[in-house]
């Protein structure tokens, strides 16, 4: 039975928060304010369906993640794999409203059976984003799946849903399990610090594991924030995420599936680190479609 106990989620969320602040406090930093309730209210009237309890708990500690910081800290906040940051409300609806402008439609053609959840891509919610125009998303169909998170990279040509946990619950606990422990998320995914320019140190995930790495090390001691994270100027300010409309082709069936990976491949992607990093997932063994 998939999970929909909030306080599972508090208990979780609790144990992740609690390892950011001590280890990577420039991400703990990056997370806003709780939602509101007429925020969530209006959010749920949006969409058409109440949120998942899970994800209605999460709101209530955090409206996702600032979206731009100063250009020393850029990464902050995007401590999810593959570069995911926290939606807030507004860009939630936002995505939201791609998927019901022609997005979900397109998701579903060729779908053999009402159990993908690429059939009923209009009962998604978005709750984080990375750089590559992909979404990670909570299913909530009614049904064996619901609840069930899901990551999709269009950014780099995979338009299936790779299933990354049964609830939010269980994402949070099987990331905090790989901090604790140092061993791979979904056995692919490495936690790793991050030195910004800024000298702080944030939290990456990376797919080769510690010994393949170039100067690979332990978590440095955490460095306290001086002074709280802030906005760039309007003349530093750099995109972090992109919308997935320009990604999609019209309609599937006058682009090849091979077209949509060159399309992908081809459209700008705005780097995620302020070295220029590009968050993309690597092709490998574990995980071919990423």
């Amino acid at each position: 039975m998939t999970d929909t106990d909030p306080a599972a989620f508090d208990a979780a969320w609790d144990r992740f928060s609690s390892w950011l602040s001590a280890h990577a406090p420039v991400d703990h930093a990056a997370l806003l304010p709780p939602a509101t309730a007429e925020e969530i209210a209006g959010l749920e009237a949006r969409l058409g369906f109440p949120l998942h309890p899970q994800l209605r708990a999460l709101l209530r500690r955090h409206n996702g993640v600032m979206e731009h910081v100063e250009p020393d800290n850029l990464h902050a906040g995007a401590f999810l794999p593959i570069g995911h940051r926290l939606n807030t409300v507004d860009h939630i609806v936002l995505q939201h409203g791609i998927l019901e402008d022609g997005l979900a439609d397109l998701l579903a053609e060729g779908v053999e059976t009402e159990d993908e959840p690429s059939s009923h891509a209009h009962q998604w919610v978005a709750f984080a984003h990375p750089n590559d125009g992909g979404i990670t998303f909570i299913d909530h169909c009614p049904g064996p799946a619901y609840g069930h998170v899901y990551e999709m990279g269009i950014g780099s040509g995979a338009v299936e849903p790779t299933k990354w946990a049964s609830s939010l619950a269980g994402l949070f606990d099987a990331l905090t399990e790989s901090l604790e422990t140092g061993e791979p998320f979904r056995r692919y995914w490495w936690p790793t610090p991050y030195e910004l320019p800024s000298g702080h140190f944030c939290l990456d995930w990376d797919h080769r594991p510690p010994a393949e790495r170039d100067g690979s090390r332990g978590w440095p001691p955490p460095r306290p924030l001086d002074a709280p994270l802030r906005p760039p100027s309007p003349a530093n300010r750099r995109g972090l995420g992109r919308c997935l409309g320009p990604l999609i082709p019209p309609r599937a069936s006058q682009v090849s599936g091979a077209a949509v990976r060159n399309q992908a491949s081809t459209s700008p992607a705005g780097p995620l680190h302020a070295s220029g990093k590009v968050v993309t997932a690597p092709e490998g063994p574990e995980d071919p479609r990423r």
